[in-house]
């Protein structure tokens, strides 16, 4: 136990510095840190049992463990944005009752074998439930593999517990008796508590680099592609043209005059519409096209599978979405581009499809040109 609650306050730490020094769209690690360190200060209440009151030893003690196990569950809920499916009276009454039982059998009917059962039962209920949250709400990756274990040898450990007790098989007599299930009960925390900050770390981690990948390749403001990745996309889809011989269009798109929407009203009206044009106009489009903004309010769309007089249809919606355009409405003007044949590059699809759009602008704008 002394071992468990040293390594236990050394992995809060890491815990509660990473929640200080990671992003704080990462959430959930201030509730797993704060998890592991009630877990290990609930530690040296067992210890000291018989010197301190039992009230503290035994009936705060095991509070502290289900508080522990609450707290890993609500930080992988709001690590995930899942919401709680239990009403805040639902939790008050379940903690309620876990003091209430621990106090009959601590005071009235004093009963060692008994509160071991609702210690393992009450705890159950929770991991249970905290392992059906990981299954359904965390991506498959190594952080969620090892919390999965993690959770399932908990599981485990505590239906073999409760299955011991219901078979009257090795009943225990203290909190340090030298029982074989007894043992392993209070030596599982020294493996547990580690593993579980491992992952939760590894959880927090793996989705930092998530999100350092999406904003080296997106636009912040819009979550369009930017001109990098565009580019890069653009190249694999030529690669994949040539090599099934697919077809392949894109088109360049010019918000009109959008300096004067910013001259006029301000450039935070301005980002909305920047927003809302490539909002819809991703509804526009399928999922294998892609929306990228090269800058400014110059966006190109990529769009396999799509011959010249297609990609004109789906520029065609372009301009009746931004009739409806909110708050502002706004209009565009497109240079359409398809790729020719084998002989074709990336380069000159992009200079024909810049010299369409330079050409609908030079006609008037608010309107769509090929080459």
């Amino acid at each position: 136990m002394i071992t468990s609650c040293v390594m236990a306050l050394a992995m809060s730490g890491v815990l509660l510095i990473i929640a200080k020094t990671y992003p704080k769209n990462i959430r959930g690690l201030k509730e797993w840190g704060l998890a592991v360190l009630v877990t290990a200060l609930s530690l040296p209440f067992f210890i000291a049992r018989g010197i301190i009151p039992d009230l503290l030893s035994i009936v705060v003690a095991n509070l502290m463990l289900l508080v522990g196990f609450m707290l890993m569950n609500h930080g992988t809920r709001k690590f995930s944005g899942t919401q709680s499916t239990l009403s805040r009276t639902l939790l008050v009454l379940f903690i309620l009752s876990y003091v209430a039982l621990f106090a009959w059998f601590t005071y009235v009917h004093p009963h060692v074998g008994m509160r071991v059962a609702i210690l393992s039962l009450f705890t159950l209920l929770v991991i249970l439930n905290h392992l059906i949250l990981v299954l359904r709400e965390l991506p498959r990756t190594a952080g969620r593999s090892i919390l999965i274990f993690s959770l399932a040898v908990l599981i485990a450990s505590r239906v073999a517990r409760l299955g011991g007790l219901m078979l009257g098989y090795d009943q225990p007599t203290g909190v340090f008796d030298d029982s074989t299930s007894n043992i392993f009960f209070i030596a599982l925390p020294s493996i547990m508590l580690p593993l579980g900050t491992i992952s939760f770390v590894m959880l927090a981690s793996e989705r930092l680099r998530k999100d350092l990948e999406f904003s080296s390749r997106h636009d912040g403001l819009t979550q369009c592609l930017n001109k990098k990745a565009a580019i890069e996309e653009l190249d694999r889809e030529i690669a994949r043209a040539k090599r099934y011989r697919n077809k392949l269009s894109i088109m360049l798109i010019d918000l009109d005059n959008f300096g004067d929407i910013n001259n006029t009203h301000g450039h935070l009206e301005g980002d909305k519409v920047l927003v809302d044009f490539s909002k819809k106009t991703r509804a526009s489009l399928r999922e294998t096209d892609q929306l990228t903004r090269f800058g400014g309010d110059e966006f190109m769309a990529i769009l396999p599978y799509t011959d010249r007089a297609h990609a004109e249809l789906v520029a065609g919606r372009l301009h009746e979405a931004g009739k409806e355009g909110q708050p502002l409405a706004w209009s565009v003007s497109i240079g359409v581009s398809e790729w020719q044949d084998q002989d074709d590059s990336l380069t000159d699809l992009l200079t024909r499809a810049d010299q369409a759009l330079y050409k609908s602008k030079g006609l008037g704008r608010s309107q769509t040109q090929t080459i």
